[in-house]
Formats: structure tokens, sequence, C-alpha cells
């Protein structure tokens, strides 16, 4: 059935604007009219109690029907609010005396229904008809009692079958309308986040571009000028390869703003490793500040010998290491899961 296609998030009522503003003010408004029907027959019934606790079954299934989330109507829900006209109705007509004074005492029924043609809308055609059925039988067995006979009571709720026929043949057309618009909308959703995704690689790559032309381009010019390059310009070369390796090798590294630390610890002879196994499920925050500092510290310490920074893949206990061989020896730190660093 089409309710059971849709996605757990998309809920008809959106469609209706049952949840906006407008709709809790009409909402209130027909709650208000409840209130004051229910006062104004009071003085007809032979006990108020009964009477208020059916006014109040059914304001609080018109609530229910606005507020619970779900599409359809979840099991739990359908059950109360089907249960809710005839227990009302029970309620009501319980005190109600057989002698009617006033058309309005019979009103309770109007309130039911009108909630089984709005659950009708939500995705629940069988239940308000099982409803519908339990409050023709409440009343049938009220004017069964009375001179008017069983036959009377069925007549003053059978009408309500025109209402709730009109409510079920009304989903069949807005049901599959409203699976169309949300199928649509979210065809939207996933082509703007398409977009935004094409967007956002554009412009990093040209983000890369402009920092790649101005590192390469003065060097290119200079080599292609065909004059041998002098010692620091076949230095400032070596340290732009071992600069693009990075990049190329260890993205997460250089994402972390390593490079400057690097290109400074290379200058002073110190050769510099980045390795990264983790790319592209990228580092959590936390820890990728605690290896920022750490390898940042290192590389701004390091005079001769070899830095080697590298990110563990997923699923080991340590996810980052940086192993220093200099004169005074080896050592290597080792980063938890924990954002702890252990010297070894």
């Amino acid at each position: 059935m089409v309710e059971h296609l849709m996605h757990p998030h998309e809920d008809v009522r959106d469609l209706l604007g049952m949840r906006t503003r407008e709709a809790w003010l009409i909402l209130a408004c027909y709650l208000t009219a409840m209130i004051a029907v229910t006062v104004a027959t009071i003085s007809y019934v032979t006990s108020p109690w009964p009477a208020a606790l059916a006014s109040t079954v059914m304001i609080a299934a018109t609530i229910a029907l606005i507020a619970v989330p779900g599409d359809p109507l979840p099991q739990s829900a359908t059950v109360a609010l089907t249960a809710a006209g005839p227990a009302a109705c029970a309620l009501f007509l319980s005190v109600t005396p057989p002698v009617l004074q006033s058309v309005l005492q019979l009103w309770i029924h109007g309130a039911g229904t009108a909630i089984y043609c709005f659950m009708n809308v939500r995705g629940r055609r069988v239940a308000p008809w099982i409803g519908l059925v339990g409050m023709v039988a409440v009343f049938a067995a009220w004017a069964a009692e009375t001179e008017y006979g069983a036959a009377y009571g069925v007549s003053v709720v059978a009408i309500d079958a025109a209402p709730l026929a009109m409510a079920a043949l009304l989903s069949f057309t807005l049901r599959p309308t409203a699976k169309a618009v949300f199928s649509l909308r979210n065809q939207t959703t996933a082509r703007i986040v398409e977009l935004s995704s094409d967007a956002a690689v554009a412009d990093e790559r040209s983000r890369q571009l402009r920092h790649l032309d101005s590192l390469v381009r003065p060097l290119l010019e200079r080599i292609g000028d065909g004059t041998e390059l002098t010692e620091l310009e076949r230095s400032e070369c070596a340290l732009l390869e071992a600069h693009l390796r990075d990049r190329l090798r260890a993205p997460i590294l250089t994402t972390l703003e390593l490079d400057d630390a690097a290109y400074r610890a290379r200058t002073r002879g110190v050769n510099v490793v980045f390795i990264d196994d983790l790319s592209p499920n990228g580092l959590d925050q936390r820890l990728a500040d605690v290896l920022y500092t750490t390898a940042s510290t290192t590389l701004h310490t390091a005079t001769c010998g070899q830095v080697c920074v590298r990110v563990l893949p997923t699923g080991r206990t340590t996810v980052a290491s940086i192993l220093t061989r200099d004169d005074h020896g080896t050592c290597l730190r080792e980063i938890d899961q924990d954002g702890n660093i252990h010297v070894i």
C-alpha cells in the first residue's frame, strides 16, 4: 500500500499543514466549541461527570490525532482513537435521558466521526469504520430502551457514514499525491546535496591549483629559462617535491597545517615522512588536535635525523604515531583512542 512506501520521516501532516500554528489555532477553536456544547447540554443530563468525562475523551483523542507522529498513524494510537468514539458515546448516553430536550444532546457521535475522517487521511482506512460501527451499536443499545427503538439510534449515527466514505475516497487521492510530493522533495534535496558537493569539490580543486601555482610556477619558469639552477634553487626543488609528496601521500596531515613545520624541519636537514593510512575517513577533531600539537612540537624541535608522522587505519587502539630518530636515539610517541600519548 502507498502509506507503507513512505519514508519514516515523511508525514502527511506536513502536506496538510496539520503541524502549523494556524492548524493549532483551528484546533483550539474546535475544542472550544466542543466544550461550549458540553456546557450547553450539561443541564439535560442526569449526572454531569460522565458527560464531562466523555467530552474529555473526545478532546484528548482530537489532540492525539494531530500530535501523534508517524505515517501511517501508529497502531497503538489507532486502537486508542478507534475505541474513543464508542467509549465517549457510552459515557455520554449513560446519563442522557430517553426524552430529548435539545438536538445538541446527541452531539457526541459527530465528534467521533470527525476523528475517524481524519484517521483516513492519516493512513488508517479500516479502523474508522470499526469505530463507527461501535458508535452505532452504542446508540442502538441506548435507543432500544427508549420509546424510539434501536432503529432510531442506528439512524442517528448511520448518516455519519457519508462523510466517512468521502474521507476514505479523499485519502485514496491525497496519499498517493503526498507520496509523489515527498518523492520530488527528496529528489530535490538529493540534487541540492549533489550540486553542493560538486561546488565544494570545484572550490577545493581551484584552491589547490592556486596553491600549486604559487609554489611551482616560479621554479618552473626558472627551469624554463635554460640556465643552470643554483644550489639554493636545487634545495628549493627538493623541498617542494617533498611538500607535494606529502599532500598526495598524507592529505589528512596537510589539512592539519603541518606543512610549514615540515618545511622548516627539512631546511634544517631533517628527513620528514608523512604517512596517512586513514583517509578518506578523516580523524576525530579531538584526536586531530592532539596529533597536530604533538607533531608540530616534534617538527619544530627536530634539528637532524628523521621524523615520521603516521595516521593508522581505523580499528586499532593506536590512532597515530610519531617516530623520531636522531643523535640521541629513537623515540616513538603513540596516540590512543582517548587522546593519551604513550612514549616508547
